[in-house]
């Protein structure tokens, strides 16, 4: 049960280390795109990075490489939900 804890505290912190990232880099862009989503996106990433990992640690690297790919191809929702947000906000 230890190796999962450590999993978790692992999993959780880069996840919340790519976060701060982000929200950190976004201060250096122009003023327009400064809304937020460094931190999000910035998870996404540290989270990808993190189940990337994770199934490095089981020795399978399609469960690796798999999990990372569906990571990034959820981060397209990120503009998504911005979008339908904004929709919603003119209503």
């Amino acid at each position: 049960m230890f190796e999962f804890v450590i999993f978790g505290i692992v999993d959780n912190g880069i996840m919340i280390l790519g976060a701060m990232c982000g929200l950190s880099l976004e201060k250096h862009l122009p003023p327009s795109l400064q809304r937020g989503l460094g931190a999000v996106v910035g998870a996404g990433l540290g989270n990808t990075l993190s189940d990337f990992l994770g199934g490095l640690s089981s020795w399978n690297m399609e469960l690796a490489f798999g999990t990372a790919i569906g990571c990034l191809i959820g981060l397209i929702f990120i503009p998504v939900i911005v979008t339908i947000g904004k929709i919603r906000r003119v209503k």
